[in-house]
């Protein structure tokens, strides 16, 4: 069984401003048992080779995606950069007749917030989607996933576990467990059949809002003086020298240039 994290954030998404590059995600991921991870970023499909590079040193299988805004947010992997011109569902749908290799899952569909949400309007386009998404944001109390799980049971499709990374200890959090060798047409194979399992569990309802708390300072913290500056990807052309560095990538550094 494969573990992974399917919707990650990282700095450079040309929407959100994070303190944590994809170099630190893969660290972790990889300190933390991961072995498949898909950075999705708004808009912007992002990969690297120095992140390729990377990963593959780690043993991580990585996976190039994006967030895409059509009237709601949506998740597509394995996703090349040309996707990033579509507007609606309806092109989303015309698109993937010409590329069935892609994966496509609404992400948190019913939460209240209309504008990155599709909320109703997921009915008029669920027949695009091969997965649905468990979001991280619920307690025992609050649970806004319930009507995405219905819809999933109601047409047959996967509910998938993410953490919909924004801060990067979170990414302990939601995941899942493939049965897939691992490729990437494997892994979303598996997917789309179910043969994989969700690990989820309902926060606390303060622990929930302080972590999106957390997230929301982040984003804040961008108005500092002393903040590096938001750069946006732009494809390969994102070097590395404009990123912050994992801790251990900056002792590799510091080292060499010592010697």
């Amino acid at each position: 069984m494969l573990k992974a994290s399917l919707h990650i954030h990282i700095q450079g998404d040309p929407e959100d401003y994070l303190n944590y590059t994809g170099f630190d995600v893969l660290d972790r991921a990889h300190k933390l048992g991961y072995e498949v991870i898909a950075f999705t970023c708004h808009h912007r499909v992002v990969m690297t080779p120095e992140f390729q590079e990377h990963a593959k040193k780690l043993d991580i299988l990585l996976i190039t995606g994006v967030e895409l805004n059509l009237g709601g947010d949506i998740v597509v992997l394995n996703a090349s950069p040309e996707i990033e011109r579509l507007k609606t569902p309806d092109d989303l749908r015309q698109y993937r007749l010409a590329h069935p290799e892609i994966f496509i899952m609404a992400a948190h569909p019913f939460f209240p917030v209309r504008k990155w949400c599709l909320q109703e309007r997921i009915h008029d386009c669920i027949d695009i989607f091969d997965a649905i998404e468990h979001c991280w944001f619920y307690s025992k109390l609050i649970n806004l996933n319930k009507k995405a799980q219905a819809l999933a049971k109601k047409h047959n499709l996967p509910y998938i576990a993410t953490a919909d990374l924004h801060l990067l200890s979170e990414i302990r959090g939601n995941h899942v467990l493939i049965d897939a060798e691992k490729n990437i047409e494997s892994v979303l194979e598996a997917l789309r059949q179910g043969k994989f399992k969700s690990v989820a569990k309902p926060q606390g309802i303060f622990q929930m809002f302080w972590t999106f708390a957390k997230m929301q300072a982040i984003g804040f913290s961008s108005f500092l003086p002393w903040a590096p500056p938001h750069i946006p990807f732009q494809h390969e052309k994102f070097h590395r020298q404009h990123q912050t560095k994992s801790k251990s990538r900056s002792q590799k550094t510091s080292i060499s240039r010592r010697i």
